[in-house]
């Protein structure tokens, strides 16, 4: 009974890396020439009596140009190819159904023509086909050297295509030689100069082109010979490569991924299918429209501020080592897999409603603060999760030492990001960001255990409560997380590098299907013919049209319409991806407050070493440090024996890629420099001139040019960069190469109080505004307190306990 609505798919896959943004734009306008010679050979008139010779004379004799007649030449040719096809095939091409799934303007997610239906493998896997290729080889190769295998015998078992089709290889593996130095040529990085290869006439040039072709250095002939080798080998590796995401996903999931169009798709019905399976709490969605809107209201994502433009290690071994200043040594954490952690926890699986609360402003903080106590933030057992819509801020005792603070959406003025950035900010306007904020969070909607730590842990102080909304909440996606995530880290022992790549894909995937926003969805209709279009366009249902293609020999036009009710519904479980964000942010800031602030108060700046620190912290704090990572544990082991105790380096053995752990990112190098131009502009530079640089909105050829050291100059001049990139665009769905000349890199942080190139104050901070001011009253606590009193009226009920754990930090910081 449950295979009931199975069914054999109707279509045929055709896969193609980044077809979306390339080849999708060749094969449309193809297709919409066809279409117009299938057309006009379907409604060609009788051929009528040819005119009489007098009237042929007084013709006027017309003439063409070059291009003129290329375009006619080449139109002739396409109607004649037309029309040797048989009536039915006419027909066939005539009635051929065309349907496009677009992301935005021309980026096509999938291209449906007739029974053939191409996707983009770039929706599963980002990466580009030569880095998917270089790492499945290492993987090979990795496994092979621990068998003491040949390298070709690995790589024969790797990419099991192309060993057995590409056309080099079935020529050399009879040979004496054998094959390792094929593979090994085959699999290298070959130069092509691309921008010189015109036409096929360029295969009758010599082999070797001036290097300025190149822009590297030779390394290969350019003959058609290795032209057709390489091509040969992007199509069997590609093919290798997607059939092992394929089976793997299949065996893991048992759902062929290459039916739908994206990896989330895919891996939703995955996560459905599991839940069904085992029999679990079922997943509603919200049907109550307030409800919606409020959940919608209350998402937050990630924060991304920078609170220390710059640091520079300073320990012993060093060359650059001070004696006379402070012992520095930075760390870089993070938590691993943190989304699929949140998502192991309990989330709200019902509708939700609101909650009746009572009419007084007092009355509804005693209910919150009832609410509240009944929690508890480290067991995860709850049963009813509280969406809570309040109003809070921060005491200002408080302020010097609360450094990151929760995120408040805000728009920020010029005049309030600090005297440093101003000149930045005034070349651009304010944008609603979201900003760690010190100041008053009015009517934001947060999760019940977020607002319960903030409350416990940094004592915030909850001005007003606005409204409520209860959800009934199960760990409805845990089994499937904790399975997925053990497969992952066993892949990754193994060395599977791709393999576990692939699974890493799928269980990050899942959390942006929960918030896919299908308000704004439209139903896209495609016309081949002029006439058609037009007559589409008197539909009341109607929302927008466009020609994306108007040419003598090929037409196309998209009419969008409002979805019908029946189809115009949330199909999202709004309430489950607002959870996770919430619980995400929640784990961030325990990890943060709770353990990292709390072993080590000056992060940046100790006098001892960190990791024996952090090693002995898993003993005694509620949070859990991942300070193996990727290094091999006998060799940590000998490193820090005798400098850690042997209870702490069992519990490392435990906590090594533990979902949810704090990890040290770094751990096989030491970090030396540090350098934060912007939000997500950074650069860290390691031993052994390794280095780190994370640039978003930077094109990638840009990014591997700028180096460590002109970050620092970029940092030190407060200066701007600008840099020119050549990138492919469509237009009509055809592909130009634009280049572009843009500011890339520069000193702007409207996420903080910048005073100097060095010190950041949070936004919000009680001495941001009216600094003179404040300077004059410091000390004087009983007059701040009647101007802000006289401000925001008078203050809401405090317990003593609320807020104790930061002011013990205070002290810490202070001695």
């Amino acid at each position: 009974d449950c295979n009931k609505a199975a069914h054999t798919p109707t279509k045929l896959t055709v896969c193609y890396h980044n077809g979306g943004h390339y080849d999708f734009h060749f094969l449309l306008r193809g297709f919409a020439k066809l279409k117009h010679a299938a057309l006009t050979a379907a409604s060609a008139a009788p051929e009528k009596d040819k005119p009489s010779s007098s009237v042929a004379g007084r013709r006027k004799l017309r003439t063409f140009g070059v291009k003129e007649l290329s375009r006619r030449v080449q139109k002739v040719k396409l109607r004649s190819l037309v029309n040797s096809l048989p009536k039915a095939e006419i027909d066939v091409l005539r009635d051929c159904k065309v349907s496009i799934l677009q992301r935005s303007g021309e980026s096509i997610l999938t291209l449906d023509i007739g029974r053939l239906r191409f996707i983009d493998t770039m929706n599963f896997c980002k990466a580009g086909l030569g880095k998917l290729i270089e790492s499945h080889k290492r993987s090979a190769l990795k496994a092979v050297n621990l068998r003491g295998e040949s390298p070709a015998s690995g790589l024969e078992r790797a990419f099991p295509l192309t060993s057995s089709r590409h056309p080099v290889l079935k020529h050399a593996q009879g040979s004496a030689g054998g094959t390792d130095a094929v593979w090994e040529a085959l699999l290298r990085k070959l130069p092509m100069p691309w921008s010189y290869f015109a036409d096929c006439g360029a295969f009758n040039k010599p082999a070797v082109w001036p290097l300025e072709c190149y822009h590297s250095e030779l390394s290969g002939r350019c003959s058609e010979e290795v032209f057709d080798c390489y091509l040969a080998l992007d199509i069997t590796a590609y093919a290798d490569l997607m059939q092992i995401f394929r089976e793997h996903f299949y065996d893991t999931h048992h759902v062929d991924p290459f039916l739908y169009p994206s990896l989330p798709s895919a891996t939703w019905d995955s996560v459905l299918r599991d839940i069904t399976q085992r029999g679990a709490r079922q997943l509603h969605l919200i049907t109550d429209v307030n409800v919606y809107k409020a959940v919608k209201a209350s998402m937050m994502g990630g924060l991304c501020t920078v609170f220390r433009p710059h640091s520079e290690a300073n320990f012993e071994g060093l060359e650059s080592f001070d004696a006379d200043q402070p012992v520095k040594r930075c760390l870089y954490m993070d938590i691993n897999s943190q989304y699929p952690h949140a998502m192991t926890k309990h989330l709200p699986c019902s509708g939700g409603e609101r909650v009746s609360l009572p009419e007084d402003s007092a009355k509804r903080l005693a209910w919150l603060h009832e609410t509240l106590d009944g929690l508890s933030l480290h067991e995860d057992a709850l049963e009813t999760t509280f969406l809570v819509f309040v109003s809070y801020d921060y005491p200002e005792e408080v302020h010097e030492v609360v450094d990151f603070p929760s995120p408040c959406r805000l728009s920020i003025p010029p005049s309030e990001v600090g005297p440093y950035a101003k000149d930045a900010m005034r070349r651009g306007r304010p944008v609603e960001k979201l900003i760690p904020y010190l100041g008053m969070h009015r009517c934001e909607g947060i999760h019940g255990k977020r607002l319960l730590f903030l409350r416990n842990h940094l004592g915030v102080r909850i001005w007003e409560v606005h409204e409520a909304y209860a959800f009934e909440s199960h760990p409805v996606l845990r089994d499937f997380m904790e399975k997925s995530y053990a497969y992952r880290r066993q892949l990754k022992d193994e060395g599977r590098d791709t393999a576990q790549g692939f699974v890493k894909l799928c269980v990050n995937s899942v959390y942006g299907k929960t918030v896919q926003n299908q308000e704004k969805y439209l139903n896209t209709t495609h016309y081949f013919d002029p006439v058609s279009f037009s007559r589409a366009q008197a539909d009341p249902a109607v929302a927008d049209f466009n020609t994306e293609i108007f040419e003598p020999d090929a037409f196309l036009g998209t009419v969008r319409r409002v979805r019908s009710a029946k189809r115009n519904v949330n199909r999202s479980p709004v309430q489950v991806g607002w959870a996770v964000l919430e619980l995400a942010k929640l784990h961030l800031s325990i990890q943060y407050w709770v353990g990292i602030k709390a072993t080590l108060p000056k992060v940046v700046i100790g006098d001892v070493d960190p990791v024996p620190l952090l090693a002995e912290a898993n003993l005694k704090l509620p949070v859990e440090f991942d300070l193996i990572g990727d290094l091999d544990v006998v060799e940590f082991e000998r490193f820090y024996r005798g400098k850690i105790s042997e209870p702490a380096l069992a519990k490392l053995r435990q906590l090594r890629g533990k979902l949810g752990a704090l990890s040290n990112e770094c751990s096989k190098h030491a970090i030396l420099s540090v350098v934060c131009l912007a939000v997500k502009k950074y650069s860290i530079l390691l031993d052994s001139d390794v280095q780190i640089q994370k640039a978003k909105g930077v094109p990638e050829i840009i990014r591997k040019q700028v180096r460590h050291q002109e970050y620092l100059r970029i940092h030190e001049e407060n200066a701007i960069r600008y840099d020119a990139s050549t990138q492919l665009r469509s237009s009509q769905h055809q592909i130009h190469a634009v280049e572009e000349r843009k500011k890339t890199y520069g000193v702007l942080n409207d996420k903080g109080f910048q005073l100097t190139k060095e010190y950041v104050r949070s936004l919000g901070h009680w001495r941001n505004a009216f600094l003179g001011l404040w300077r004059r009253i410091e000390g004087r606590a009983d007059l701040f307190n009647l101007i802000m009193e006289f401000e925001r009226g008078p203050l809401p009920p405090m317990r003593p306990e609320w807020g104790q754990p930061v002011r013990e930090l205070m002290k810490k910081t202070r001695r």
